[in-house]
């Protein structure tokens, strides 16, 4: 019983916690600091800081400013799931529309990929247009892309795999959800992560074969130029983080979190285009270090 009355508490903290910071949630950027968090906890402003610095041992990169940021997310949810002792700390912050992390922004990316795969083979090929287009240009892909959007708004793809996404886990789009995904698809869609010749490579073969009546070539990659072209990204990537050569993932999440809390709207009035800049950086840089 007594089990059962400190989990129903824990349960109480963890929907007040959400509740505050929905009430301060702009577009879910918002900031938890650690007096608020004590009172949310019920506890001394002394014995918060004594689980933060505590919970801080074990997590390396964590850098105390005061409280969480939205950037701070995943630590936010580690340690109220240690402090309260829950297992549905994350998906309570999914479903409260505050923060993401990791593993859902994975599913939408991956239902925005199969969305636009599933609508075009579905779709009936129009062949007189697509020759048309193909002797217009050199290069056949560039054909498809002019043609796909002509048939096809990429917009509709993220509004609706974000529509899907926000249906599936019930999640209250009124604090700026629905926004922040919609920037965050929008975003990635220049880079590889969701290259869109990549995601239509089996209707492009296809087509191809439908046209012309045989496989196309594989091109062969000029792998000393790629090789360089990308070591110059990334150490233009890197200097704009201010790290050097061989810095790892670790080491950019470290300044890229630096970078969003010295830039933050609340922080900073005009760094809401700086902000945007750091997120695109950093998303290529991690896809490139990645590879």
């Amino acid at each position: 019983m007594v089990q059962k009355t400190e989990t129903k508490k824990a349960r109480q903290i963890l929907h007040d916690v959400i509740f505050e910071l929905q009430n301060v949630s702009e577009s879910m950027q918002w900031f938890l600091s650690y007096d608020r968090l004590s009172e949310l906890l019920e506890i001394r402003k002394e014995e918060c800081l004594r689980k933060v610095y505590q919970f801080k041992a074990s997590k390396p990169q964590m850098t105390l400013s005061g409280g969480f940021h939205e950037v701070d997310g995943d630590l936010l949810v580690d340690f109220l799931s240690w402090n309260l002792e829950l297992d549905e700390v994350a998906e309570e912050f999914l479903k409260g529309g505050i923060f993401f992390s990791e593993r859902p922004l994975y599913e939408l990316r991956e239902s925005y990929k199969t969305l636009i795969q599933k609508t075009i083979a579905n779709h009936k090929l129009d062949q007189e247009l697509l020759l048309l287009l193909t002797a217009a240009t050199i290069d056949f892909d560039d054909a498809v892309d002019s043609y796909l959007m002509d048939k096809f708004e990429i917009d509709f793809f993220v509004r609706r795999s974000i529509h899907q996404f926000l249906e599936k886990f019930e999640i209250h789009p009124e604090y700026g959800a629905e926004e922040f995904l919609y920037e965050y698809l929008k975003s990635l869609i220049p880079t590889k992560i969701l290259n869109f010749r990549d995601i239509t490579r089996e209707f492009r073969d296809r087509t191809y074969y439908e046209l012309y009546g045989r496989f196309r070539e594989t091109k062969k990659k000029k792998k000393k130029k790629l090789v360089q072209s990308v070591s110059s990204e990334v150490k233009d990537l890197l200097s704009f983080f201010d790290l050097e050569p061989g810095a790892t993932i670790t080491d950019v999440k470290k300044k890229f979190k630096e970078l969003l809390k010295k830039y933050h709207p609340d922080i900073n009035k005009k760094g809401e285009e700086m902000t945007k800049r750091i997120i695109l950086k950093y998303n290529r840089l991690v896809e490139l270090l990645g590879t």
